[in-house]
């Protein structure tokens, strides 16, 4: 049985995320605040197989901010980040600190998402270590902003 760690400023509400991995027998555990997910990736009784970043968090602009503070703490630990906002849309520091988090364990989904896409970057980030996907458009989109600031 795998487990999960949501982090979501939105901890009441019911999130959709949890019923898929549900359904695939993860325990699944919430949090509200990057602190409170460290918090469980540090005292989690079996390890956390997978973090899951809803981002930004309320109250940060930041798309990566709380990925940053969860791989300095645990980098063994996988992360997907989960955003509304496509990656070309990203303001600069996010963009760059991306392309440093994809060194490590890290991935992202752009809502809107299916359960199969979900699913899959899951099972990618736990059982591998290769992000090729999230890599090339990383540096598609780094190509088309070094065109753009050329320009």
């Amino acid at each position: 049985m795998k487990t999960a760690v949501i982090l979501d400023s939105e901890l009441n509400s019911t999130h959709p995320m949890e019923a898929v991995l549900n359904r695939r027998d993860f325990v699944v555990l919430r949090a509200g605040t990057t602190e409170e997910a460290i918090d469980l990736l540090k005292r989690a009784g079996p390890p956390i197989d997978l973090v899951i970043v809803e981002a930004p968090l309320q109250g940060s602009a930041s798309q990566t901010e709380a990925a940053v503070q969860i791989y300095r703490t645990s980098p063994e630990v996988p992360i997907l980040l989960v955003s509304d906002l496509s990656l070309d849309k990203w303001p600069e520091d996010d963009f760059q600190q991306f392309g440093q988090l994809l060194s490590g364990r890290v991935d992202l989904l752009v809502k809107p998402l299916s359960q199969a896409s979900f699913m899959s970057k899951a099972n990618a980030l736990i059982y591998t270590v290769t992000y090729g996907e999230s890599k090339r458009l990383f540096e598609t989109t780094a190509a088309r902003r070094q065109g753009v600031a050329r320009a």
